[in-house]
């Protein structure tokens, strides 16, 4: 079973996301100086990296070639909403966003004609993505303790851009169409 070149693009685009989140929450994990929060970071740092590299092995094993990325899913956050500094904006984004790729892998994998091996992939990463919403709501919520109408705002402002951001996906390159 051969896969379309759109198919090779949005998997290319998958990994390159994953392996971007992956650096970034890398980054947060080493900014703070909670134990309990840099474990959580490091832990889902890790398993975003290593989403980077099933994704790389999915590409190889349908007959494609990984390629470079420069758009992903986090540069066309950053176009909308500007970077996220903070650890409540980092997470509060990273929420949104494993919502939102949760869903939208769901939707890939109910996709008719959709290659095994690709919806292996998704499988797994769904069960994975699971656990990422749990422990990103439970510290989200944990802020919202003593930070109630802050968490709220952001939560709302980053629903509302990545709504924009997905619609523009959709449109720019066909993103549902290419699954």
């Amino acid at each position: 079973m051969q896969i379309t070149p759109r198919e090779l693009m949005l998997l290319n685009f998958y990994r390159a996301s994953e392996l971007h989140g992956g650096l970034l929450l890398g980054q947060m994990a080493r900014r703070t100086r909670d134990p309990r929060l840099m474990l959580e970071l490091t832990n889902h740092s890790a398993e975003e990296i290593v989403h980077a590299r099933l994704w790389t092995e999915c590409i190889l094993e349908v007959g494609g070639v990984p390629s470079p990325v420069r758009d992903t899913y986090q540069s066309y956050y950053t176009a909308v909403i500007g970077t996220p500094v903070t650890m409540l904006q980092v997470l509060a984004l990273t929420q949104v966003f494993e919502r939102r790729v949760y869903r939208h892998f769901t939707r890939h994998l109910r996709m008719p004609g959709i290659h095994p091996r690709i919806a292996l992939t998704l499988e797994r990463m769904l069960e994975e993505e699971k656990g990422h919403l749990t422990w990103v709501k439970a510290w989200l919520d944990e802020e919202s303790l003593h930070r109630p109408d802050e968490v709220r705002r952001l939560m709302h402002e980053y629903t509302r851009a990545d709504e924009r951001v997905y619609e523009s996906l959709v449109r720019e390159i066909g993103w549902l169409e290419a699954a």
